[in-house]
């Protein structure tokens, strides 16, 4: 299996500046625990503060906001057994929304139900998948699943503090392909002009609808910190080259962006929110 030459921003990032350069929300980050944490809760949560870049900040029985607000901080990332983001006075524990239950279905091999994603992405087991907009990682829980052991999914996020919430909640979910999900904090055309030709099986964009539709409330802080950017022609071109099969693009209906960027959307069930559509690999 080919190695990915990672740009220097994916390796390691200052989650908790207020100057990394991301295009959502910037906001400043640190870890702690919940109350009453134990021994191990602890050092789980000091583990990730250092994969992540980030201040651990000790608990102390402290209301999250006290806490915030003494350290000077917009966010904190909760991490016990589940990884829960406090933003804007609320908490939002991390859920991959239906890509669990996706990647559940499909390890029990049911056909009844079809995923439009797998079927636009094409994936077969041992595939390499690159998700240039991870977000909550639904869609990478899902090619995981498909792509198998011998696989390998890269989730890219251009929020430093969605993908350590990803990161951390897909460590603590109870399903084999969350683990098998790599994410990385970068901004994705930075790092496709990082990657050799011919890096990955298949590239996929999942960015931002131009018209919020109805969303869970754990897609809430996503809306806030993502990177609301359209897909840019020159990303698309990008992935293009990185790509060895196809880059699949996602849009909501009636797929304006799809069109600005030239791709026709593939076949979909009538009344389907969401299009797909295929750019094959450069030659």
């Amino acid at each position: 299996m080919e190695n990915v030459v990672e740009p220097e921003r994916a390796r390691k990032s200052p989650l908790a500046s207020p100057g990394t350069p991301v295009h959502g929300e910037v906001v400043r980050l640190a870890v702690t625990t919940p109350c009453g944490a134990t021994p191990r809760v602890l050092a789980d949560a000091r583990a990730a503060a250092e994969r992540h870049g980030l201040p651990l900040l000790p608990r102390d029985g402290r209301a999250l906001s006290a806490l915030a607000r003494e350290a000077g901080l917009e966010a904190l990332l909760v991490l016990g057994a589940r990884a829960v983001l406090w933003l804007a006075g609320a908490e939002h524990p991390f859920t991959p929304g239906m890509g669990a239950l996706r990647a559940k279905r499909l390890a029990r091999g049911e056909s009844a139900t079809r995923d439009p994603f797998l079927e636009a992405a094409g994936l077969v087991p041992g595939d390499e998948v690159l998700d240039c907009t991870a977000g909550l990682a639904a869609d990478a829980i899902v090619a995981a699943q498909a792509v198998g052991p011998s696989g390998r999914v890269v989730a890219l996020e251009g929020s430093a503090a969605l993908a350590a919430w990803a990161d951390e909640g897909l460590r603590r979910l109870d399903h084999p392909a969350a683990r098998r999900v790599r994410v990385l904090c970068a901004e994705h055309g930075q790092f496709l002009r990082g990657c050799p030709p011919r890096t990955f099986d298949v590239v996929v964009f999942d960015p931002m609808f131009r018209h919020p539709r109805a969303q869970e409330p754990a897609f809430d802080p996503v809306r806030r910190l993502a990177d609301p950017r359209p897909l840019s022609p020159e990303a698309l071109a990008a992935a293009r080259r990185v790509a060895r099969r196809w880059v699949v693009v996602k849009d909501g209906t009636p797929g304006w962006d799809l069109a600005r960027l030239g791709l026709a959307p593939l076949p979909s069930r009538r009344g389907a929110h969401r299009l797909y559509a295929r750019a094959a690999a450069l030659p």
